[in-house]
């Protein structure tokens, strides 16, 4: 079984090493970063490398943003352009569970691969140029943009699956990716407006489960050190738990429900879908 899954996991990963949409995304992605450790503090009158603590902190928001929208398009793509080569793996002897977690797993080495190359080249020219104090809080920012990383990778299976049309499943993938990034919060916001202090703690607890972009940017920010940038669902949080381990430790249940749960739904639509 480990070998079928890791077979089929590198083929996709050699599918998409030369695909032009993923190298532009590294590229993009790297270079932004570096923008931002420069002009960080422009606003201050500062222009310069940053070191990694304050360019963690500036580019949570960043991934965030990015990651998310990269892994639903390729997922998308990777899956509906390519379904011949889907319906030939279905019919060796493997079964469709080894199949889709291969399909998975090599997709999500191609994204977690162009996330890490975009946050690792500005990383060495910031080590090379400031020194490495504070370097701990940008891995940690990355370990969190690689796990959203792989929420949204299952996401894009999920949606892919179910859709089974490229164009349909291009518009749900934007859906979700605005839904979560702009929506959401307003969504939240205008619930608490009409709360009681009571049940708004709980309710801002369980929006903050309910997407794993806040869950990413407050686990960052909970190891950056930035608690006047949590929002209110962040400062709850700290606020209820009352330190930084157990608001780390119910952030990450959070996120691995988040990694599980679209995953196990792809294997089973997967099972059952006649193709």
């Amino acid at each position: 079984m480990k070998s079928a899954v890791l077979i089929i996991g590198w083929q996709e990963v050699v599918l998409h090493r030369r695909n032009r949409w993923v190298i532009s995304f590294s590229v993009l992605f790297a270079g932004l970063t570096l923008l931002v450790a420069y002009f960080g503090m422009i606003t201050s009158g500062y222009a310069g490398f940053q070191d990694f603590t304050r360019t963690s902190a500036s580019i949570i928001n960043l991934g965030g943003f990015l990651i998310p929208l990269f892994a639903l398009l390729l997922g998308v793509f990777s899956f509906l352009t390519h379904r011949e080569y889907l319906e030939i793996l279905v019919t060796q002897p493997v079964s469709r569970t080894r199949v889709l977690l291969g399909k998975y797993l090599g997709l999500l080495f191609t994204v977690v691969g162009a996330s890490a190359l975009g946050f690792g080249l500005p990383g060495v020219i910031i080590a090379l140029t400031i020194g490495t104090e504070g370097i701990f809080s940008y891995l940690a920012v990355i370990l969190y943009s690689c796990l959203l990383a792989v929420v949204f990778t299952g996401l894009s299976v999920l949606i892919s699956l179910l859709a089974r049309r490229r164009q349909v499943a291009l518009g749900i993938a934007l859906g979700v990716w605005v839904f979560f990034e702009l929506l959401y919060g307003v969504l939240m916001l205008a619930t608490t407006l009409y709360l009681s202090p009571n049940i708004l703690k709980t309710t801002l607890l369980v929006g903050l489960l309910g997407n794993p972009i806040d869950i990413s940017r407050v686990l960052s920010l909970l190891q950056v050190g930035g608690p006047h940038l949590f929002g209110p669902a962040g400062a709850t949080l700290m606020k209820l738990t009352g330190s930084t381990t157990l608001a780390s430790l119910y952030g990450l249940a959070g996120l691995m429900v988040w990694v599980v749960c679209p995953l196990a739904a792809a294997i089973f639509v997967f099972r059952r879908q006649d193709l």
